[in-house]
């Protein structure tokens, strides 16, 4: 048997191309999202001892910046981070009868790659724009509306979908809907678990106890083998 030789994944902050900047700023994404990608890998070193994350750094390491990003985000669940200004938690206000197109209307290639292979959640897009246009009217009535939600509405109307989406899934809805629990991104859920070791912990950061209690029971479903689809 030929001994598999040790890999490290690129750094996306280094090798970042024009191609890979034009893509990033075409979409109001920052720059130092490509430090948060590597500095995701550098808190998992041992992404690199497990089949599928060796698998999963030799197509980044071979790929050209652009299409081992996008190779990346296939398997990411947290938002991208955006440029400054276009994501707020603090309090803002929308233009009176301000008219929302939902995101059932829009194409975004990232959200059709993230769903590459699995069912397209049209019932969870719903889900959105129906959340959505319920905290805009709160937003338009003086209504308060937590940072939470304000975060949800600047993903729908400024960012993109697949951002939303991502929000809303695995960092703010609090049912279990019909989806396996997801880790900070899915080749975490390919480590071995060595004996003795903790059950999974949510990820999400900023975020109500509330909410963390829901992260957490998602995790334990899926650790005990309840999660995958549940019709």
């Amino acid at each position: 048997m030929v001994e598999r030789t040790s890999v490290q994944p690129r750094s996306f902050a280094d090798s970042a191309d024009d191609e890979l900047l034009s893509y990033l700023a075409s979409r109001s994404i920052s720059r130092n999202f490509l430090v948060e990608i590597d500095q995701f890998f550098r808190s998992h070193p041992e992404i690199a001892n497990c089949p599928e994350g060796y698998e999963t750094i030799r197509v980044l390491n071979s790929s050209l910046p652009l299409e081992g990003y996008r190779y990346f985000l296939r398997g990411y669940t947290r938002p991208a981070r955006y440029i400054d200004g276009v994501i707020k938690s603090e309090y803002f206000t929308l233009p009176a009868n301000y008219t929302y197109h939902r995101l059932r209307t829009k194409v975004d290639p990232e959200l059709v790659s993230f769903f590459e292979g699995f069912e397209y959640r049209w019932d969870i897009i719903d889900r959105i724009d129906m959340a959505v246009r319920g905290a805009i009217q709160a937003l338009g009535t003086g209504q308060p509306v937590n940072p939470g939600w304000r975060r949800l509405i600047c993903y729908a109307i400024w960012g993109n979908p697949v951002d939303a989406y991502k929000w809303y899934e695995y960092q703010l809805q609090e049912e279990y809907l019909p989806h396996r629990y997801l880790p900070e991104h899915v080749v975490l859920g390919h480590l071995p678990k060595f004996a003795g070791e903790a059950a999974a912990q949510p990820s999400s950061r900023n975020t109500s106890k509330r909410h963390m209690q829901v992260r957490y029971r998602m995790a334990r479903a899926n650790d005990e083998g309840i999660g995958a689809y549940l019709k």
